[in-house]
């Protein structure tokens, strides 16, 4: 068999495998290997698809807005009638009054009466004016000695109360020193006696104690290996109260196992952000993934916090069958979102480049945990503020 042969076999057998396919959606044509299924759709098409979701998703949110200003509106219109017959009928009872008033003031005569009128101020005359001089006690002897003994008698006081024996330096504790100054007074008493004794007064050690400082909202963003390496820009901003939990290999149920104790110490209605479910989708059907998604909502409303999902990103090397069955889950996490009342922020577009993903065609590369990072971040800065 000559080369020539060979060529015209060969090209024969990839003329078997390629075939053209219409979308049935736009009805382009593509050509692709192998058989594809009956209901072949674009890329295109299916994006479409998702941006007409996501436009039918906005349009339910902004009916209830507008359903909730009416409400509103309502309420305060009521209000206002409200509030605006009770000052009728004062208005009235006041005029009554004043009208009565003035009837049995002048005698039965009629005054014009404006609504700005007002009384003179009545300035005092210089006849009326007392003049004295407060310290007119001090110039004499008596009244000087008396306000001495009542100081004398106002630190004694104050020396009794003092937890310091006889015989040691005794320091005066004013209402304004603050208690770090009478801890340093003592502390310079305590060395200067060298008794070592503790003479710190009752009551300045618990409210040292007890003083509280005001803690800022926790965040803490919680998922599998696709969090690593997004540290640093989800917490660039906040590192004292930002946080993110990376769980290689976990699924739905490990978060929700572990959700409690990675939580524990979070404070008062902390922000989580959870990105789960890319492992689930290759070994669990859809029933059971959106079982497991639904059990950990009911976690998660066991504790008071603003909770917000991130959608699962496509797998480039497992090919067109797991990519369709991550954005049937996506649209299905957003609906069960919106009703449960929590948010959802997905990715699809943003990562439809495969230089984003690593070799292994399910990890980021370092430009797209830079992309997920900085996503993310700013998801937090909007959901905070």
């Amino acid at each position: 068999m000559t080369d020539s042969e060979v060529a015209v076999g060969v090209t024969h057998v990839a003329d078997d495998t390629m075939k053209m396919t219409g979308c049935g959606s736009c009805g382009m044509y593509m050509i692709l290997e192998g058989a594809p299924g009956k209901s072949f759709v674009c890329m295109k098409c299916r994006l479409i698809e998702l941006m007409e979701e996501k436009i039918r998703g906005l349009e339910m949110q902004v009916e209830s807005l507008v359903e909730f200003r009416k409400g509103f509106e309502q309420i305060m219109e009521q209000r206002h009638e409200v509030s605006e017959g009770k000052s009728s009928d004062l208005q009235m009872e006041a005029g009554l009054g004043n009208f009565e008033g003035r009837l049995g003031e002048e005698s039965g005569q009629w005054k014009h009466v404006t609504k700005r009128t007002r009384q003179r101020k009545r300035w005092a005359s210089e006849g009326e004016i007392e003049l004295q001089n407060r310290f007119a006690e001090l110039e004499n002897e008596e009244g000087a000695q008396q306000v001495v003994t009542e100081g004398d008698r106002a630190r004694k006081k104050r020396r009794a109360v003092s937890p310091i024996g006889k015989g040691e330096e005794l320091m005066e504790i004013t209402p304004n020193m603050s208690p770090r100054r009478i801890q340093d007074g003592l502390k310079r008493i305590t060395r200067e006696n060298g008794n070592g004794k503790n003479l710190q007064p009752e009551g300045t050690g618990d409210r040292l104690e007890n003083s509280t400082v005001t803690r800022k909202r926790q965040v803490y963003v919680i998922g599998d290996s696709l969090l690593r390496r997004i540290d640093r820009p989800v917490t660039r901003a906040d590192p004292e109260n930002r946080r993110v939990c990376c769980l290689p290999g976990a699924k739905i149920r490990d978060v929700d196992l572990r959700l409690k104790r990675i939580l524990k110490g979070a404070g008062k209605n902390p922000l989580i952000i959870l990105h789960v479910g890319t492992n689930d989708t290759a070994r669990f059907s859809l029933e059971s993934i959106k079982g497991d998604y639904v059990r950990l909502g009911r976690t998660l409303k066991e504790i008071e916090a603003q909770v917000i999902f991130s959608g699962i990103l496509p797998v480039p090397r497992e090919g067109q069958q797991r990519c369709d069955k991550i954005m049937t889950i996506n649209r299905w996490l957003r609906q069960w979102c919106y009703k449960e009342g929590f948010g959802m922020y997905g990715h699809w577009e943003a990562f439809m480049d495969r230089g984003q993903f690593s070799r292994d065609g399910l990890h980021l590369s370092r430009e797209g945990n830079r992309l997920l990072g900085w996503r993310l971040a700013q998801l937090i800065k909007r959901a905070l503020n």
